[in-house]
């Protein structure tokens, strides 16, 4: 179902990362299980426990052929991912900055440096099939206030972090409805996918 989407894990008290943006016990349901998953176009694999694997598989799969936006943030944190993107596809990075010196340039070569999030979203639609997988909440927040977002997918964890990096610290004045389309009680984690509709 081609779209924009957006996927975090977070906090029962609303956090997506802590505030030096790692993310702590948030992923510890990607090895909480037996079940072998891999990542799509990324050299890692998941074992989680069998409601989560579904889940999990079911939606890799919906983003294999997608494109992938991220916040400079998120891409620097990560250090572009070794130049191995997450979903194997196109990536677009939203920067007012140029590219970083001083990296390998196979780290670079896989992603496209765009100024904003509506032209970074436009350039992934088309590069894939459609479907757009955005990562970082400043990034998904921008695409909730632009009416750009369709799918919101929350891994809700039972932590407190208490303070950190919010999935919804600014998402705008709430001009758009989430219908709940599916829920999955996984092992330390309730996986919760939303259709966004905007007003």
């Amino acid at each position: 179902m081609p779209g924009v989407v957006a996927s975090f894990c977070m906090s029962l008290d609303g956090f997506a990362a802590r505030p030096d943006d790692s993310v702590g016990p948030l992923f510890d349901w990607y090895r909480a299980g037996d079940v072998e998953v891999p990542m799509i176009g990324y050299p890692m694999t998941f074992r989680v426990a069998p409601a989560s694997a579904e889940y999990l598989s079911d939606f890799l799969d919906s983003m294999r052929h997608s494109a992938f936006v991220c916040g400079r943030r998120v891409f620097e944190y990560t250090h572009g991912w070794g130049g191995r993107p997450p979903g194997g596809g196109a990536a677009f990075v939203v920067t007012h900055r140029p590219p970083p010196t001083g990296w390998p340039a196979d780290h670079l070569a896989a992603f496209t440096f765009c100024a904003d999030v509506e032209s970074a979203i436009d350039r992934a639609k088309a590069a894939g099939d459609g479907t757009v997988g955005v990562s970082g909440p400043s990034i998904a927040q921008q695409c909730l206030r632009l009416g750009l977002l369709d799918e919101l997918r929350i891994d809700l964890v039972p932590v407190l972090l208490g303070e950190g990096v919010r999935y919804f610290g600014d998402p705008g004045t709430g001009k758009f409805d989430l219908e709940r389309t599916e829920m999955v009680a996984g092992a330390g984690v309730t996986h919760l996918r939303y259709r966004v509709h905007h007003r």
